[in-house]
């Protein structure tokens, strides 16, 4: 990833303009136009209807025009942006993924935005992390996520297994296992638990909760070494507790994409989005229930989500503000989030929707505002996921976790110390 040094000076009076809420979208009388970029996907509808909205509002001030960025591959809008960085055509505000909020204000893609979003305390406490560098604000979202143990309410009743339902009762590591263990039956091919084994982002994100309950880390907090942390003793445990469920049988190594809702698995360690999905299976009657945590510690939940930036090529930083403050606001934030099926990301957009008081979205609910967790805030961060997500596979494989983790612990800090030149 190549590394740009860029200083930004703005007008005093431009930055008081946007924190004193301004109506004026241009000093000079002429229409301000602004482009966004934003990963195509379920929430392209209820965008464009923002970005239509906002522009009858500011008719004749600023235009906005928002581009979808198809994904053919994993990383093909992050590929994008690094393309429009190096040839400074980056669009005047731009969505990423949470953990990449490091990486990007440290190369200059985004700016601060500090003092800019008029809502700030009614965001979310862990958007509020995630977009936060080095003590400065450089992103906020309108949605949020959180992984939580799904189950099937016949297979857990009909093995005398009662799930708790608050969170002061979340299952330990222990209770998780014995139930999964109960709940496998191998004759019948029925696992306890599935999980996806992608190695992709999705292995940091679902299994950091073990790691954080557990006392450890992935890297040291502020960013400069992973040795010493995502080798701990700690988070060395915590992957040890995952891989005994994949060493005994209790998950599937090779599961079907729909094992639990066929019936095949009776739990299901998944994002928050798995309870929209389950919608199209009627049949199978479900429940979901915390994350569980480690008997040393308290219970913790990932969180993350895509967010907005100001990036540093823009020529109307006011007027990105406003069009940000304006996607905050919270008819856009329930917008966005009804769309994608997704937790809100602001406190205002909670109150108001009240399916989220209701079990069981009250449980993904908890977990937003109560056991939130960001992933790690590193400059490196691409090379963390990947490395890490590569050992976790091989651990569930029965590799040595130590040794595949002092891999990445090596890899992590090379990437680091060449970031540093």
């Amino acid at each position: 990833m190549f590394i740009m040094i860029v200083s930004f000076i703005f007008l005093v009076g431009i930055l008081s303009g946007c924190s004193s809420n301004s109506k004026d979208a241009s000093s000079d009388g002429g229409e301000v136009k602004l482009t966004m970029w934003y990963p195509e996907g379920d929430e392209s509808k209820a965008y464009k209807e923002i970005v239509k909205s906002f522009n009858e509002k500011y008719d004749g001030k600023i235009e906005a025009e928002i581009t979808f960025i198809p994904r053919g591959n994993k990383y093909a809008y992050e590929d994008k942006v690094s393309a429009a960085a190096t040839s400074n055509t980056l669009p005047d505000l731009l969505a990423l993924d949470g953990p990449n909020v490091a990486n990007y204000a440290d190369a200059g893609i985004i700016q601060p935005i500090d003092g800019l979003i008029e809502n700030e305390n009614d965001i979310v406490d862990s958007i509020i992390k995630q977009g936060t560098f080095d003590g400065k604000l450089y992103t906020v979202g309108l949605t949020e996520s959180t992984v939580a143990l799904f189950y099937n309410v016949k297979m857990l009743k009909d093995a005398g297994i009662t799930p708790p339902d608050t969170l002061e009762e979340a299952w330990t590591w222990d209770e998780f296992y014995e139930a999964a263990k109960k709940l496998t039956n191998k004759e019948k091919g029925i696992y306890g638990v599935n999980w996806t084994l992608d190695y992709g982002e999705w292995i940091i994100y679902f299994t950091g909760p073990a790691v954080w309950s557990n006392g450890g880390s992935f890297i040291a907090e502020d960013g400069s070494k992973a040795d010493g942390y995502i080798n701990s003793p700690e988070t060395v445990e915590a992957l040890e507790f995952f891989q005994k469920f994949t060493k005994e049988g209790l998950v599937n190594l090779q599961p079907t994409p729909t094992e639990f809702e066929d019936g095949k698995a009776a739990m299901k360690l998944m994002g928050s989005w798995q309870w929209a999905k389950l919608q199209d299976y009627p049949e199978t009657e479900w429940g979901i229930t915390y994350y569980p945590r480690s008997p040393k510690g308290k219970q913790v939940s990932p969180s993350g989500d895509w967010n907005w930036g100001i990036s540093k090529d823009t020529k109307h930083k006011e007027e990105a503000a406003i069009l940000l403050n304006y996607m905050m606001e919270k008819d856009n934030v329930i917008k966005v989030a009804r769309v994608a099926n997704k937790p809100p990301a602001t406190k205002s957009a909670f109150a108001e929707m009240t399916e989220w008081n209701e079990y069981p979205l009250n449980i993904l609910k908890d977990q937003v505002l109560h056991t939130a967790h960001p992933r790690p805030s590193t400059t490196a961060y691409p090379v963390l996921s990947t490395k890490y997500g590569q050992a976790v596979q091989n651990i569930f494989l029965g590799a040595d976790v130590k040794k595949e983790l002092d891999k990445v612990a090596k890899e992590v800090d090379k990437e680091i110390a060449r970031k540093k030149q």
